[in-house]
């Protein structure tokens, strides 16, 4: 959609003759009897030029907001059907993954079964190698804490001979 074709807006001195007045005012100075050196004649005939070029520009505006918009809704539009394709795809897997979960447990069990026994059974394995250090480890705990408290005891029974002899 193309702009509306503009005419060329006078001049403020072209709008000093009578003539040149545009039509759309041409009935202000006749009806008020204005003489084209009075000032208001050229406020107006200014005014009546601003808004000519406003009018132009909200028009250029209202084309380029159509066509952005156009694109826009194009675009949506095709999203939409996108997005439509997408839903029926995906309907269509829905219904083939109902139709055949014992095919896909068992193919997962193919695919995963031996490699998850493979590491529980390392698993076992590593946990049977480091059942002795554990052991010793908790062995070791023991007998750490059984110092400790010895000494504390031996201590405690030495403060307490050492505060009865003074």
């Amino acid at each position: 959609m193309k702009a509306p074709a503009s005419k060329p807006v006078a001049t403020a001195e072209e709008f000093l003759d009578p003539a040149a007045f545009p039509d759309e005012l041409s009935w202000v100075p006749a009806h008020y009897k204005l003489h084209p050196t009075d000032p208001v004649y050229l406020l107006i005939a200014w005014h009546w030029r601003r808004v000519k070029q406003s009018e132009d520009t909200l028009a250029a505006a209202i084309v380029e907001m159509r066509t952005m918009l156009d694109a826009r809704v194009n675009s949506l539009a095709q999203t939409a059907e996108t997005i439509s394709g997408v839903n029926e795809g995906l309907a269509s897997v829905q219904a083939a993954l109902e139709e055949k979960p014992a095919q896909w447990s068992e193919q997962l069990e193919e695919m995963l079964g031996k490699p998850v026994r493979t590491a529980l059974e390392r698993l076992h394995a590593f946990e049977k190698a480091l059942a002795p250090v554990a052991r010793s480890f908790e062995t070791s705990q023991r007998r750490q804490s059984l110092a400790v408290f010895l000494t504390g005891l031996t201590l405690g029974v030495l403060s307490a001979v050492i505060v009865l002899l003074a």
